[in-house]
């Protein structure tokens, strides 16, 4: 143990060189699982703007109508 049984290593991630096959695995699993749920809220968002911007269309048109 020595010096290093010492050290301080709270909240430190490991260097990929030291991460076996698994950790290796489940560090890009963790990356890909957060990355694809930026991306639902992404797609969820620009569904959320065409459907203000469907209902805009129709408020215009049918003002557009009524004058």
């Amino acid at each position: 143990m020595g010096k290093d049984g010492l050290k301080d290593g709270r909240g430190r991630k490991k260097q990929e060189s030291e991460l076996s096959e698994t950790d290796k695995l489940k560090r890009k699993l963790e990356i890909l699982e957060a990355r694809n749920r930026r991306l639902e809220m992404e797609n969820d968002v620009l569904k959320k703007l065409e459907e203000i911007e469907r209902r805009q269309s129709l408020v215009r048109s049918g003002k557009k109508r009524n004058t």
